[in-house]
């Protein structure tokens, strides 16, 4: 027999569908084709504070009528009736490690509830080993309870179907997706474009225009005028697969990462990738991507000239892509997942 399992989806009040976001929606979904027997809890569209709210009074009393409750998005009540089984998903601790790309309000909250959930958490879900020896190298508390398991890749995404989008027109383009905090490191990028031998153009996903000017400055210099297209964040998940498709490739230059979706996205796309030299895009890419260092802007413009002018090595580096991707698979982590929410009800959870 199934335990009841309460799912928090106090994530969709939030207007942006962001990493986390879609994590918590694809997983949902392949749980219901799943023989887990779940029900879902939202709050009425709200104001960031007034969900937290939510989640730590309203539903904190809902919980108590169910055996589990599963936080699929990086926070939970903190308070719990003893009955009810707390399993949660810990995408990362960037607000521990890059404070500065958050508010001081968010960080103080997030470092004062994170360890009282992973105490009171009976599994902790970590999207990757990187992520999982993170926490606990932070939390020590949290050895045992960590389990991993990988994100999955969204059927739209595929090396079959559209190719491209009318507004980025048809010259050949690169793909940044991320937004313009620190970690997203954009700024390399955009420095590679400037000292490149070749005049690549950059669909910026994530980013709009006056972000962008906070990170190079008021304007773009002379050289990357109308080679840059900021078109801020897009919620389409078919419109991101077909820019992927048709993209030279994907630019992933991230300081700090839990998974990077957009990478596997990527891969799974055909579309090759160049990304920071890191522990997690090691992980997640194996020897696929090609690699290149988070500081240095000549590197990238030589990789990216590189892959502009060999259509064979891009070519290579697709399939190698689609092969790797088909490692992360959706319906593989909702088993697993469903697996742990199926437990025995626990007796006097602390």
């Amino acid at each position: 027999m199934y335990n009841q399992v309460l799912i928090n989806c106090k994530w969709k009040t939030h207007p942006r569908v962001t990493g986390v976001q879609r994590y918590a929606q694809e997983l949902i979904d392949a749980l219901s084709d799943t023989e887990l027997t779940f029900s879902c809890a939202a709050p009425d569209p709200c104001a960031a504070w007034r969900s937290t709210v939510w989640e730590q009074l309203s539903l904190s009393r809902r919980a108590a009528g169910f055996q589990t409750l599963f936080c699929p998005a990086n926070s939970a009540p903190i308070h719990l009736a003893p009955s009810v089984r707390l399993v949660l998903t810990l995408h990362c601790l960037r607000y521990s490690f890059h404070p500065e790309n958050y508010s001081r309000s968010f960080v103080w909250w997030y470092r004062f509830m994170i360890p009282r959930l992973i105490e009171r958490a009976e599994t902790v879900l970590a999207v990757s080993n990187t992520t999982a020896k993170e926490i606990i190298d932070v939390y020590p508390h949290a050895q045992g309870k960590i389990e991993v398991i990988y994100p999955g890749v969204s059927g739209a995404f595929g090396s079959e179907g559209a190719n491209g989008d009318a507004e980025i027109g048809g010259e050949p383009y690169w793909v940044f997706i991320g937004n313009a905090a620190p970690t997203k490191n954009l700024r390399v990028v955009l420095d590679a474009l400037e000292i490149s031998a070749l005049p690549h153009r950059i669909v910026l996903l994530g980013v709009n225009k006056d972000q962008l000017s906070t990170i190079k400055g008021a304007n773009l210099t002379d050289r990357l005028q109308g080679r840059v297209l900021p078109l801020g964040h897009i919620n389409d998940t078919n419109r991101v697969a077909a820019i992927l498709r048709g993209a030279m490739g994907l630019l992933a230059p991230s300081t700090y990462e839990s998974f990077d979706l957009p990478t596997v996205e990527a891969m799974a796309s055909a579309c090759p990738v160049i990304a920071s030299d890191t522990a997690v895009h090691r992980e997640i890419g194996c020897d696929v991507p090609v690699f290149a260092s988070v500081n240095d802007p000549t590197q990238w413009s030589k990789e990216m000239d590189r892959l502009s002018e060999d259509s064979l090595y891009r070519q290579h580096l697709g399939k190698l892509g689609v092969e790797r991707a088909s490692h992360f698979c959706w319906k593989d982590a909702a088993a697993r997942v469903a697996r742990i929410l199926e437990q025995p009800e626990a007796a006097n959870v602390p």
